[in-house]
């Protein structure tokens, strides 16, 4: 039996969503507390960073991380083109995040990202930024500012939310991020992800917005 436009993009968007819940509990939890009409567009977004950063913790050797990571960035942008792979990711990319106004184009800085972080010690000034830009993105699809996306960005990355401000509803998920980003750098050991201490922190912290 063929399935119809929206039946596959249903099973394609599932198939992100598993793999977002495996590989990013927390970042699943986050979503969970956005619109519903955002949530497939964040899975998406969420599944590109994921898929980048398993590529650099899988890579043995760095040349093979750089050439698969610049095979994302070139399938990306080639979506700006509509050349859109038989690969589930990229086609729930193309179907929630292209019409949203985030092209190709944007999706693929994302590398410069993750590509510092092949062989590195520590945490690379483009990784840094490359947070902030993710989070912009994440922050648009929400219906926020931009600026305070950069800013929870780089918060995240390096686990030190000190001196942001309280923050509007909307961005409350990704604040929610940056909360448990600290959790973990204050800890020596992190909680199970997803587990009941994190959805803790999560809910209080889009509950009051701190």
């Amino acid at each position: 039996m063929r399935l119809s436009g929206r039946s596959r993009l249903t099973a394609l968007l599932d198939l992100v969503i598993a793999d977002v819940r495996q590989r990013g509990r927390d970042r699943y939890l986050s979503v969970l507390w956005a619109s519903a009409a955002m949530r497939p567009a964040l899975f998406a977004l969420h599944g590109l960073d994921l898929e980048l950063a398993e590529i650099v913790a899988g890579t043995t050797e760095p040349m093979i991380g750089q050439i698969r990571l610049a095979w994302w960035r070139e399938a990306l942008t080639g979506l700006d083109a509509g050349v859109v792979p038989a690969q589930p990711l990229l086609q729930a990319i193309a179907a929630e995040l292209l019409p949203r106004g985030i092209t190709g184009a944007m999706l693929a800085v994302l590398e410069d990202r993750w590509l510092p972080m092949i062989g590195a010690d520590g945490l690379p000034p483009a990784h840094v930024e490359g947070g902030a830009a993710f989070f912009a993105l994440a922050a648009r699809l929400l219906g926020g500012n931009d600026t305070l996306g950069e800013r929870l960005g780089r918060a995240w990355v390096l686990g030190d939310g000190a001196g942001l401000p309280p923050m509007p509803a909307a961005l409350r998920p990704l604040l929610g991020l940056v909360r448990l980003a600290e959790r973990d750098r204050r800890r020596e050991r992190a909680d199970p992800p997803g587990g009941l201490a994190r959805q803790w922190l999560m809910f209080r912290t889009i509950a009051l917005g701190r």
